[in-house]
């Protein structure tokens, strides 16, 4: 199927001048033809209206019988005779009219043959003018394409007009553009990889340092005692499972960055979703000495979750398990023993929600702007964190079609909500 060519208005007006030129032209050969035919009829006229005249003074004719013979006088052969002889013997032959004649058609030659010269000077120019344009525009789009080759990006839209090439030059431009941007996306992206291997590098440095002062220490010693052989054993197993942790929660973040993980959009519970994280924390928990406890909304009362309603929604309820998991996790990790962290769900028509509170530590202003960045580790983080818990479980909740946010005050806690919207 051909597609169809649009005449732009820019190329309307161009034509424009052109157009008002051959109609100026056509209506300069009417008026001047005319004028020429309508002058030689004058004298024509005019030789007539002596000759009546004349006949008037000289014979005795009336008007009646002058005018009669001007109208009729053709058609009586005997007179005609006679009067072309007496013509004849004194000059007013043929050849006479025909100069007449070919004094008229000479003057319309002449007029006609003006015109078409003002025509084809006309075209000549016209013609000169568009290839002088489009050899400047084409020398224009020449010193953007060595602009370009410079990387100078930046289009002059001031000196572009609306011609044909300088369409195509801004198109040159946004494409030109788009490349750039990629390019600089693609140069930050690498940047951003090599600054997450170095981050990577260091975390994993002190925890191989140690497994490997704790195998030199086994080895040099075949005589160690049985109960400090188990406690270097079980520094090196912390730290293998520690490795083992960050390498995981890695592949899970390049696997959402690399696009290959498609969350599910099946039925699933968000109440049952946080229960099954409070119980996969629940040794984390015991650990730390801080009770996870449920709370209702807005009142905040304690509440026993197995009274709470189901909060259905469409979801991956193993990857929201995972974000759950890791906020959680989070606030078990800056609260002291004997605190609490409270849940509490809120479902409506617009969105579903879960909030996790904890009266711990609290998240300075400096570090709460960057808490979801990947690697980012505030000043309170633990010697442990990495710094990619929370930027892993934003990522699960943003692919879900939902939002995390938090608020925090140093000193008196955090509250974290996670809103995914129906």
């Amino acid at each position: 199927m051909k597609k169809k060519v649009s005449i732009t208005t820019e190329n309307r007006l161009r034509w424009l001048p052109v157009t008002a030129f051959l109609l100026l032209l056509a209506a300069l050969l009417l008026w001047g033809n005319a004028f020429i035919i309508g002058r030689h009829n004058k004298e024509d006229r005019r030789q007539a209206a002596v000759m009546v005249g004349m006949l008037m003074e000289k014979t005795d004719l009336s008007d009646t019988e002058i005018i009669q013979l001007l109208k009729e006088g053709s058609g009586d052969t005997a007179a005609y005779i006679t009067g072309s002889k007496l013509m004849e013997k004194y000059g007013y032959d043929g050849l006479f009219y025909s100069e007449r004649s070919d004094s008229m058609m000479l003057s319309l030659v002449l007029f006609n043959g003006g015109c078409f010269i003002l025509l084809a000077a006309g075209t000549v120019l016209y013609i000169f003018l568009q290839k002088r344009r489009i050899h400047r525009e084409v020398m224009q789009l020449r010193e953007y394409f060595d602009d370009l080759n410079k990387g100078i990006y930046d289009l002059k839209i001031e000196e572009s007009g609306e011609g044909e090439l300088s369409l195509l030059q801004s198109e040159i431009f946004k494409i030109t553009q788009l490349l750039r941007t990629s390019a600089e996306d693609s140069q930050a992206k690498s940047e951003d990889l090599s600054k997450w291997l170095a981050d990577i590098s260091h975390q994993l440095k002190t925890p191989i340092a140690s497994i490997r002062i704790d195998l030199d220490n086994l080895l040099d010693d075949p005589e160690m005692p049985a109960e400090l052989r188990r406690e270097f054993l079980r520094e090196m197993s912390i730290q293998l499972e520690w490795i083992s942790s960050l390498v995981q929660t890695l592949l899970k973040l390049a696997r959402i960055d690399a696009g290959t993980v498609v969350l599910k959009k099946e039925e699933m519970d968000l109440t049952e979703v946080a229960r099954e994280a409070v119980q996969k924390l629940g040794i984390l928990s015991e650990i730390s000495g801080v009770d996870i406890v449920w709370e209702s909304e807005p009142k905040g009362e304690l509440i026993d979750p197995a009274d709470l309603a189901p909060i259905p929604m469409q979801g991956d309820t193993a990857w929201q398990l995972e974000a759950v998991s890791n906020i959680i996790k989070n606030c078990l990790e800056h609260s002291r023993a004997g605190e609490k962290v409270y849940l509490s769900v809120r479902d409506n028509s617009v969105f579903k929600e879960l909030n996790i509170r904890d009266t711990g530590e609290g998240i300075s202003e400096e570090d709460l702007p960057h808490i979801f960045e990947r690697f980012y580790r505030a000043k309170n983080a633990t010697k442990e964190s990495v710094g990619i818990g929370l930027s892993l479980a934003a990522s699960i909740v943003r692919e879900g079609g939902g939002k995390v946010t938090v608020k925090s005050e140093k000193g008196k806690g955090s509250v974290f909500t996670l809103r995914y919207f129906c």
